[in-house]
């Protein structure tokens, strides 16, 4: 299935932060990682603005920058754009983006919701019957600003 996250939103960081501080954009990039190494799905991470450093994302992850768009406006438009829009997964804390992708027939969770179920997914044993590496999504969670606990 596949899921874009709202970025800029998700890290807590303006564009303009994200630039100046690229290691929590990384630090959620390379987590998003781990879990698409472990059968997460497919993720497309949609930033605010433009990066003119371009590094290549960590593998099994997308990131698209929405300039001259916003994030929001991007990932509405890749929604609409689709003959499936109901295959998509938004992952936002913006209730109003959340809202208006529902509108157009994409499904959505928060953050925590996808944690939770990133947490159970990395926590399935493999084949061989051992566990896969575990990441500890609330330790993550607080390095990018985000209160795992809050509600």
């Amino acid at each position: 299935m596949p899921f874009l996250f709202d970025g800029n939103n998700l890290i807590g960081q303006s564009a303009e932060q994200a630039r100046r501080k690229p290691a929590v954009r990384q630090a959620m990039l390379e987590a998003l990682s781990r879990h698409a190494a472990a059968g997460g799905g497919k993720f497309t991470v949609f930033f605010d603005g433009d990066d003119p450093d371009r590094r290549m994302p960590p593998r099994g992850v997308r990131v698209r920058y929405s300039a001259p768009l916003s994030s929001d406006d991007a990932i509405l438009q890749m929604i609409e754009a689709t003959k499936s829009p109901a295959d998509f997964i938004v992952v936002t804390n913006d209730r109003e983006l959340a809202a208006r992708c529902r509108v157009a027939g994409a499904k959505t969770m928060d953050w925590r919701q996808f944690t939770s179920r990133m947490e159970r997914r990395l926590s399935r044993p493999t084949i061989q019957g051992h566990s896969e590496e575990k990441v500890d999504v609330v330790e993550w969670s607080r390095y990018l600003g985000i209160d795992p606990e809050a509600e």
